[in-house]
């Protein structure tokens, strides 16, 4: 699971456990922490394995790089090999919470000599991290729950209009950005985020929230009807809708952010770390995460290679009703924010 700053910060303490391998892909080396090659880190599941699929298994057979993989990323895991000059991760998938100012001191810089920035999606490459995928939060409701169509964060917020129980993330990122744009706030006037008004209109739906704290839950929640609307990522919702469950989703005033590469500092892999990153964010190769799972490209010239009958279902589609969410301000505020949003959740 990811985690959040807060709860990295108070972990940062913890010692460093041996990388766990999941695989060996490409040639030679002994698949072991200290053989040779490149250690790619993620979340595991099915994004792992769509990452894998669409650039690790590709990279190795072309470049015959040897990749191992390791999961779930750890923030604190991350740090203690960098503190205690043990790092055996080379590439690692981050949360939009990480790379930022906060964490600089435990990343080396991109190299923008090998890696290619400049199509990918303003906003979404800085000095310490370039974004892989897009995603977004979004609006999802149950058919059998629901009568007529949720048109927008507003009608989320309706539990007149919309009856029934709501699903929501249980952090404040992203759940405070829903409450203000349903509060009428525009995109452009988001950030910075007047918290008292967010933590305020979640207290007209308080007693019909339905907290869910893994992407997984939020699936079994929407699916079983378990909460008539949820605000939740759109690959998650997007899997429940292939699988025949009665979910839609309103993309109206969706979320957008984004997964992360970087790479830790003091690897001994620095430069074939590098080469890796350019090659799963360059124009020939991002959008192939888009066959396996339902994440966008983030290089513009990667967009229009998306299979036609995949990319209505992504994030680069309904960029024109998005709202960008803005990393930098959480990544100055977080700690204050979360304090004041956990005390509220348990007032």
């Amino acid at each position: 699971m990811r985690l959040t700053r807060q709860e990295f910060l108070k972990l940062s303490g913890a010692g460093l456990a041996g990388a766990t391998v999941l695989g060996t892909l490409g040639c030679g080396g002994d698949g072991g922490s200290g053989g040779e090659g490149l250690v790619f880190t993620s979340y595991g599941g099915s994004f792992q394995r769509a990452q894998e699929k669409a650039w690790l298994k590709p990279y190795s057979k072309e470049t015959g790089t040897e990749i191992r993989q390791d999961s779930p990323t750890d923030y604190t895991r991350l740090q203690d090999m960098v503190e205690n000059d043990k790092v055996v991760w080379d590439v690692v998938d981050v949360g939009n919470d990480f790379g930022l100012e906060s964490t600089a001191d435990l990343l080396e810089p991109l190299d923008y000599s090998v890696i290619d920035k400049g199509p990918i999606l303003e906003g979404y490459a800085s000095k310490y991290r370039i974004a892989c995928m897009l995603y977004a939060n979004v609006l999802a409701y149950n058919t059998d729950q629901v009568e007529g169509t949720p048109r927008s964060w507003a009608d989320f917020l309706d539990t007149q209009k919309f009856p029934g129980r709501r699903g929501l993330h249980k952090v404040p990122s992203e759940t405070l950005e829903v409450a203000l744009l349903g509060d009428g706030v525009l995109p452009k006037d988001l950030y910075p985020l007047d918290v008292d008004r967010a933590l305020g209109k979640l207290d007209t739906i308080k007693d019909q929230i339905v907290w869910w704290e893994d992407a997984a839950r939020s699936q079994q929640q929407i699916a079983k009807g378990d909460v008539a609307l949820i605000s939740a990522w759109n690959g998650r919702m997007q899997t429940e809708i292939d699988a025949g469950a009665p979910v839609n989703i309103q993309w109206n005033q969706n979320l957008q952010t984004a997964d992360y590469l970087v790479v830790p500092k003091g690897t001994s892999r620095k430069d074939e770390a590098m080469k890796l990153i350019a090659y799963c964010v360059s124009g020939e190769n991002n959008y192939r995460l888009s066959d396996y799972i339902e994440y966008a490209p983030i290089n513009k010239e990667s967009i229009p290679k998306v299979d036609p009958q995949v990319a209505p279902q992504l994030p680069t589609a309904h960029r024109d009703v998005g709202v960008t969410y803005n990393a930098q301000w959480w990544d100055n505020h977080r700690e204050a924010v979360e304090n004041r949003f956990y005390k509220w959740v348990t007032s």
